[in-house]
């Protein structure tokens, strides 16, 4: 937990202050199940003139259940806050998602993900709503 600061040497640029929290609680419920608390901050530049950044602030809560230990299940909501400093714009970031994990040797796992994404943005004109399905291949040695 933190405070951010910064200062911009332009004097149309408006500064950049706000609380931080950055962390991860995680509970083992038992040797199978895992739920995941992750709490970040950040704060990105902008080149859109007035604007000095995009404070995010974002919170994922993630459960993770073992059915074997070669097949996994992931649940995860997450929540984000985009605050346009120097701008009236506002963006509220949903996304909902499953998934589930096949490790098919120790080097190569298949991963099959269903997700929901939402944004309501305080300009109409960028909410939209989409569904992604991925479908991985991850390979590691």
């Amino acid at each position: 937990m933190g405070w951010l600061e910064r200062h911009y040497q332009d004097p149309t640029l408006p500064n950049i202050a706000g609380l931080t929290i950055d962390g991860t609680l995680t509970w083992v419920a038992s040797a199978l199940t895992t739920a995941k608390l992750t709490a970040v901050t950040t704060v990105g530049e902008s080149t859109v003139p007035g604007i000095s950044g995009v404070f995010t602030r974002q919170v994922t809560m993630q459960v993770e259940h073992a059915f074997r230990r070669w097949l996994i299940a992931t649940g995860k909501f997450i929540y984000g806050n985009d605050d346009y400093i120097g701008s009236d714009r506002d963006d509220n970031r949903y996304s909902a998602s499953a998934a589930l994990t096949y490790k098919l040797t120790r080097e190569l796992w298949l991963k099959t993900e269903y997700r929901h994404e939402w944004l309501r943005s305080s300009v109409p004109v960028s909410n939209y709503d989409a569904d992604v399905v991925l479908l991985t291949l991850r390979a590691q040695r």
